[in-house]
């Protein structure tokens, strides 16, 4: 009876363990597509905001060899062909801003999140810190050069408290 108790522990165990391997390999994918989505979502808003600076150019250039700026009429019709036009292209921008802020909260969010889970495999025992081992120097020396607590935080990918935890006994915060 004991040595079946035994073995259902070892089981259950093993099975839970496969389960947290399985959920952190899972995470690990998605953050990895998520980090690729944003990739390209940077380099075509980089791409929209050129051909917007070559459109507005062009506008400019074309603005000052046009005869029919000279009328009144011409003046009316440019000023209001331009003002919508800049509308349009203020609005898309505020757009793609508003899109490019999101994504950076959502990479943000899910970076929060892999060092939370990390923090709780680590609580678990079942795996070692792999050479994550807090260096209070570096954190200090982070900070003097100007890094902020969120950035040494993910960058060492520790909690915001443990760093802020550490400056506060260097009697830096």
């Amino acid at each position: 009876m004991d040595l079946n108790s035994d073995n259902l522990v070892l089981i259950v165990s093993g099975a839970g363990l496969l389960i947290l391997i399985i959920l952190i390999f899972y995470i690990y994918l998605k953050d990895k597509e998520f980090y690729q989505k944003t990739q390209r979502l940077e380099k075509a808003i980089e791409t929209i905001s050129k051909e917007i600076y070559k459109i507005r150019k062009s506008i400019q250039e074309n603005e000052m060899h046009n005869e029919f700026t000279n009328s009144t009429l011409g003046t009316n019709i440019k000023n209001e062909v331009k003002n919508n036009l800049n509308t349009s292209l203020s609005n898309l921008y505020s757009h793609i801003q508003n899109i490019k802020e999101t994504l950076d909260k959502d990479r943000d969010y899910f970076e929060e999140k892999i060092i939370t889970l990390e923090g709780k495999v680590r609580e678990f025992g079942h795996f070692s810190n792999g050479g994550n081992d807090i260096d209070e120097k570096r954190i200090v020396s982070m900070f003097q050069d100007g890094w902020s607590v969120d950035s040494i935080a993910k960058e060492l990918r520790i909690g915001r408290g443990e760093v802020e935890f550490i400056l506060k006994l260097a009697d830096i915060k």
